[in-house]
C-alpha cells in the first residue's frame, strides 16, 4: 500500500519564471527609444524544474520540487504555479539575498527562441539543498536533476551527491543538460556511473563529447562509465536510445504548427520518466517522450498543450 505523503518524482534544481514574446525579430530590432509590437507576451514558469514538474503533474504523477527562489513577486508566482498543479512545494528554499531566476524569451515565426537570462537565486543553489531536503527524495522513485552546464557551481559536488542519494534511499536518478555544458570528461565519469537515465540534446552532448552522431556520442558515454540509459535527444528527428547493449532510433511525432518550442527538451523528459513510472521498457518510454515533446511545441509556453497520460498511451494526441 502507497503512502499518501508518497511521490513519484521529485524535480530538483533550476526554476524560473519566463517572459516569453512572439513573434520577435532581432534580426530587424526596433531603434533605441523606438517601440515595436508583438503579437502577445506571456509570463509563465521555467526551469527542469517547472517544465518537468509541472508536465508531470499534468500527466498524472505526484511531484515533489526542490530549488531556491528569491523573497519577491516572481517566487511568490512560481510557489503559486506549482501549487496550482499540485506539487509538493516542501523543498523550496526561499533565498532573501538574491531575485528570482528569470529569463526573457524572443519566440521568432519559425518557435525558434533567443534568451536573456538572469540567474539570480539559482548562483547560489548547491547540491547540499537537496541533501537537506534528503526526507522528500527517499518519498519518491525518481530523483530528476537540471541542468547540468547551467549550475556550475554545483558541478563539484554532484558525484558525492548521486552516490549519496543512491546509497541512503535507492531512488533512481535523471541528470538533465542545458545551456552550452563544456566537455570534461574527467566530471562526466564521476557522474555517469552514479546516475540511471541520461539523454542531453544532440547539440549538448556533441559539446560534452567531440562526436558528432548519435552513437560516437553513446559510445563515448558508455566509454566513461555510463551503465544506465543513454540517450541522445534529436529534436524534429526524435532520438536515439541505448539500453542493455541495444540502441534504437525513436522518430519525432509529426506536428502540423510549431508554435513554441520552449521546454521541448523537459516535455520529452517528462514523457520518458511518465513512460518508465508506468513500467514501459526505455524504448518504449522514448515513444512517449517524443510525443509529449511533440505537444510541447503546439502552444506558447512550456506545459500549456500537455495532456494526461492515457492520451499518448492510446495515441490520441491532438499534434495540431
Amino acid at each position: 500500500m502507497k503512502r499518501k505523503d508518497s511521490l513519484d518524482v521529485v524535480v530538483a534544481g533550476l526554476s524560473l519564471v519566463d517572459v516569453i514574446g512572439r513573434p520577435v525579430t532581432l534580426s530587424a530590432a526596433p531603434r533605441p527609444g523606438s517601440l515595436q509590437y508583438v503579437e502577445s507576451i506571456t509570463m509563465t514558469t521555467g526551469g527542469n524544474v517547472s517544465n518537468c514538474g509541472i508536465d508531470l503533474a499534468l500527466l498524472g504523477f505526484r511531484v515533489g520540487v526542490i530549488t531556491r527562489v528569491g523573497d519577491d513577486a516572481f517566487g511568490e508566482f512560481l510557489h503559486r504555479e506549482y501549487r496550482r498543479h499540485r506539487l509538493q512545494t516542501g523543498g523550496i528554499i526561499v533565498d532573501t539575498k538574491a531575485q528570482t531566476s528569470s529569463t526573457m524569451v524572443s519566440v521568432d515565426r519559425t518557435g525558434e527562441r533567443t534568451f536573456f537570462h538572469a540567474r539570480g537565486a539559482m548562483r547560489n543553489f548547491r547540491p547540499s539543498d537537496i541533501l537537506g531536503n534528503l526526507g522528500i527524495v527517499a518519498r519518491a522513485k525518481i530523483l530528476a536533476v537540471g541542468y547540468l552546464g547551467l549550475l556550475p557551481e554545483s558541478e563539484p559536488g554532484l558525484a558525492l551527491l548521486f552516490s549519496t542519494v543512491r546509497r541512503r534511499t535507492g531512488v533512481r536518478i535523471l541528470l538533465d543538460t542545458g545551456g552550452t555544458p563544456k566537455r570534461n570528461d574527467a566530471l562526466l565519469a564521476s557522474l555517469l556511473p552514479e546516475i540511471d537515465y541520461f539523454m542531453p540534446s544532440f547539440e549538448e552532448a556533441a559539446e560534452l563529447t567531440g562526436a558528432r552522431s548519435p552513437e560516437g556520442i553513446i559510445r563515448r558515454f558508455r566509454a566513461l562509465g555510463a551503465r544506465g540509459v543513454v540517450g541522445v535527444k534529436l529534436g524534429a528527428r526524435g532520438c536515439h536510445i541505448s539500453w542493455e547493449g541495444k540502441g534504437k532510433h525513436i522518430p519525432a511525432v509529426k506536428v502540423r504548427t510549431v508554435v513554441d518550442a520552449t521546454g521541448a527538451g523537459d516535455a520529452f523528459v517528462a514523457g520518458f520518466l511518465a513512460g518508465v513510472l508506468k513500467g514501459l521498457d526505455p524504448f518504449q518510454a522514448a515513444r512517449v517522450a517524443v510525443a509529449v515533446a511533440g505537444s510541447c511545441v503546439t502552444a506558447v509556453g512550456a506545459s500549456t498543450a500537455i495532456q494526461p497520460l492515457r492520451a499518448y498511451l492510446r495515441g490520441r494526441r491532438d499534434p495540431r
